[in-house]
């Protein structure tokens, strides 16, 4: 089951009360998983790391200082607003 922060959470339905599994104490819940046996010979293994880090370097290749934009004045909007009905009142007439 997941929740709405990312999180899975474990979810048991009992059935049937005689084949509840045996409740874990406290100490069992909070140690540690044991680490999972180590297989013997690995077969020749693929060299993931290794695409997996140029693909993070490219990326961190791309960013880069963000420019901000200067603000705009309400004398360069009134300007842009002469031109934009202007060129509106041209196309009309020539039409």
């Amino acid at each position: 089951m997941m929740l709405s922060s990312g999180r899975t959470m474990k979810v048991e339905l009992v059935l049937q009360p005689g084949q509840a599994p045996a409740p874990t104490t406290l100490s069992q819940r909070v140690a540690p998983a044991p680490a999972p046996a180590a297989k013997a010979a690995a077969p020749a293994a693929k060299k993931v790391g290794s695409s997996i880090a140029k693909k993070k370097a490219a990326l961190k290749k791309k960013k880069g200082v963000r420019q901000k934009k200067e603000p705009v004045t309400a004398a360069d909007l009134d300007a842009q607003m002469e031109d934009y009905t202007a060129a509106g009142a041209a196309a009309a007439s020539a039409a």
